[in-house]
């Protein structure tokens, strides 16, 4: 833990030096920010536990929200177990029943089955989230590994609402499905629920969106569809939802700025690179990310948008041709041009 603890400042400081054309901080604040997550993390690692599965395989995370043991995840990790193993931080095990979920908004409850009293963190307001917010990732990415703790990741909020989520920059794993994002007063604001391609712009389910049908979850209540049940990767990827492959600057205030253009994604193939300003797209005026990410949201696989675009000043014109998700991932893992295996 203590080892942990001093790695938080370096990552922190990376992580305000990123937000630094936003905010100038002051040596004042980054070590007041320093000492808050330093405290955040001592007091929440705890709650974060492995969820493992005894009839689906793999593992995901939850987090602890209630002395008695309610856990709250990722619909997707509870999914198809009525009883799941829970590992904490320093190994000690248990078990606990799997309650109602809701797979629309990838959010679920399980309780432990051993009376007692356990670590347990807070719920927040994921309403007062804003891009840019600063946030705190856990989880056990691969998996509960006795060797170390739940490894800390910061990140910032970089949009709001994409398809009912929210998307951070905290690197998340397979494994780190169903724990918890954090915000600067220590509360859980998000639940990991899918990673992308790069890793660094993953969707988390806003807590309000658990908050909301609390009731109906604890009741046992489970409904929606399963994200990625048609292809046979429950909460992984969705054959039937469109993928542009851009990461936005929510700092531009003056259409959709591209932080990052995703190698072979439908923006790619079409020539836009980061720094581009995309202001109109299939035909509407967009004024940010979000504006995108909701066209994007309502059109399909194979879809040809034009999109028109500005780079140094200049607007220029392409069309895109989006994929699914299976196919994005299936082009992330091929080899590159030219590379390609004997």
């Amino acid at each position: 833990m203590t080892a942990l603890l001093r790695s938080l400042s370096a990552l922190l400081l990376f992580t305000l030096a990123a937000s630094a054309p936003l905010h100038a901080f002051s040596v004042q604040e980054m070590k007041a920010m320093e000492t808050k997550v330093k405290a955040l993390v001592a007091k929440n690692l705890p709650a974060v536990v492995s969820l493992i599965g005894e009839k689906t395989s793999g593992a995901g995370s939850g987090v602890v929200v209630s002395a008695d043991g309610l856990i709250l995840t990722a619909a997707h990790v509870t999914h198809g177990n009525e009883e799941m193993i829970v590992v904490f931080p320093d190994g000690k095990q248990t078990r606990c029943k799997v309650l109602g979920a809701d797979y629309e908004r990838d959010v679920g409850l399980a309780k432990i089955n051993e009376k007692g009293t356990y670590p347990f963190v807070e719920l927040g307001d994921s309403d007062k989230l804003e891009p840019t917010t600063i946030v705190i990732g856990l989880g056990h990415p691969g998996g509960y590994d006795i060797r170390r703790t739940p490894p800390v990741r910061i990140g910032r909020i970089s949009m709001k609402n994409m398809g009912g989520f929210l998307v951070s920059d905290c690197t998340l794993i397979s494994g780190d499905s169903g724990g918890p994002m954090f915000d600067l007063e220590g509360k859980v604001v998000g639940i990991h629920s899918s990673i992308s391609e790069s890793l660094s712009f993953n969707r988390d389910a806003p807590v309000n969106a658990a908050k909301a049908d609390w009731d109906k979850m604890l009741e046992g209540k489970r409904w929606g569809t399963l994200p990625g049940t048609r292809s046979g990767r429950p909460g992984g990827v969705d054959d039937k939802k469109a993928v542009l492959g851009a990461v936005f600057d929510p700092a531009d205030s003056d259409g959709a700025a591209l932080k990052e253009v995703q190698e072979r994604s439908p923006l790619a193939a079409a020539g836009l690179k980061a720094g581009d300003i995309i202001v109109r797209l299939g035909g509407e005026d967009v004024k940010d990310g979000a504006a995108v990410a909701a066209k994007i949201g309502i059109s399909k696989p194979g879809d040809k948008l034009d999109v028109a675009y500005r780079r140094n000043g200049e607007e220029r014109t392409a069309q895109v041709i989006l994929v699914s998700q299976t196919e994005m991932l299936k082009r992330m893992a091929s080899p590159p041009p030219g590379k390609e295996k004997p």
